[in-house]
């Protein structure tokens, strides 16, 4: 009899076990790790941009093991009215106070916003497309070094973040180039290779020519690349790399383009500003670096000859115009350093997994806002 009991208390005890499994009660379900995440709020009406001056860019990804934990990996914005970069925040108490909004389809979302820093390491992708034509020439050993010292900066900075190069020169041609790789492969590539003719690089040359272990497979893919165009285009250079380097999931996406002559946009106008800002609008920021009096072909802009610096505006980019001899350049001291750094990691809560959404970012202050829609699936 007693072992009729202890048996019937076994069974009585897996029974229960089971019904506890099965009622709901799922690992998801379990998962605590989004309870520092303000609640959504209610009663709250998103302020709707009256200026439109800034461009939220942004990665929109699940965490890792974590799919109900939505994070935006946001490239910091600089305010145009006054070339500071805009520090976010939400106000869990008066969120209607915050200066950062997120819905997702049409419920707006609570926030946890974290600066980039050595505690928040955020990934990013940095490319240089740099003009190499001959009018280059003066300032292209301070472009390179300029290169070399703002990649060794942007390491130390709390980003995970990785380089590459394109060179497209007075042909329309992509003429060399680095897939993403370290600030030291960087450095080797502008400064220190000798596979130019044999010779150390220098100058305009720097960006000529692949390098790499898949060297051979980005000048393959660069050979009659964009063949409509037959003057500089950095667009073409943006679009390339693109389309063609092996960018991370997640991580923020940079062009800082280098020139000193206009978008030459080809016979047919195709590889203009407007593809590029319909091409990578939302998901990558340009940053222009032009080094040359923004007079000097006033005369002939227009739907061949575009400015290039149109690709910053329209992609929420900063600019900065140089002397034609590029002297002192220190890319550290530009905006695009202060954009990058000042990065934020915005997390919220998903509705629901499992399907495609539509995410606002909303971005308010007294002199600069703006907003971006995403069709996102998570």
């Amino acid at each position: 009899m007693k072992k009729i009991i202890t048996l019937f208390g076994i069974v009585l005890v897996l029974f229960l076990s089971s019904c506890s499994k099965d009622s709901g009660n799922t690992p998801e379900a379990e998962d605590t790790s989004n309870t520092d995440i303000p609640a959504n709020p209610s009663n709250i009406t998103v302020p709707e941009p009256t200026i439109n001056n800034i461009q939220p860019t942004a990665n929109i990804t699940p965490a890792a093991n974590n799919p109900g934990r939505i994070q935006v990996n946001l490239t910091g914005l600089i305010n145009p009215a006054t070339q500071n970069p805009i520090n976010l925040f939400y106000n869990a108490a008066n969120p209607g106070a915050s200066n950062i909004f997120i819905t997702e389809d049409g419920v707006v979302k609570g926030l946890k916003v974290t600066k980039v820093s050595t505690g928040n390491v955020l990934n990013a992708d940095v490319v240089f497309t740099v003009d190499n034509s001959g009018s280059m020439d003066e300032e292209a050993d301070s472009v390179a070094a300029s290169i070399t010292k703002f990649a060794a900066y942007l390491q130390a900075s709390g980003l995970n973040v990785r380089f590459a190069v394109v060179g497209y020169d007075v042909y329309g041609e992509v003429a060399g180039g680095v897939n993403f790789t370290s600030a030291e492969q960087i450095d080797h590539y502008l400064n220190k290779r000798t596979s130019y003719y044999g010779y150390t690089v220098s100058g305009t040359n720097r960006t000529v020519g692949f390098f790499g272990s898949d060297s051979a497979t980005i000048e393959n893919k660069a050979n009659g690349y964009a063949s409509e165009v037959s003057d500089e285009n950095g667009v073409v250079a943006v679009l390339f790399a693109d389309a063609n380097y092996n960018w991370r999931a997640g991580a923020q996406r940079i062009f800082i383009n280098f020139t000193d002559e206009p978008t030459f946009t080809g016979t047919n106008y195709y590889w203009n500003t407007a593809k590029l800002i319909s091409t990578i609008g939302g998901k990558a920021t340009v940053h222009t670096v032009f080094s040359e009096d923004t007079t000097y072909y006033s005369s002939y802009w227009d739907e061949s000859a575009e400015r290039p610096w149109e690709m910053s505006k329209g992609t929420g980019g900063t600019i900065k115009f140089i002397d034609s001899y590029a002297t002192g350049l220190d890319l550290t001291n530009l905006p695009v350093a202060g954009a990058l750094s000042n990065s934020y990691l915005i997390e919220y809560t998903a509705g629901s997994t499992g399907k495609s959404h539509t995410v606002i970012i909303t971005i308010i202050e007294s002199s600069a806002d703006g907003k971006r829609e995403y069709t996102i699936s998570y």
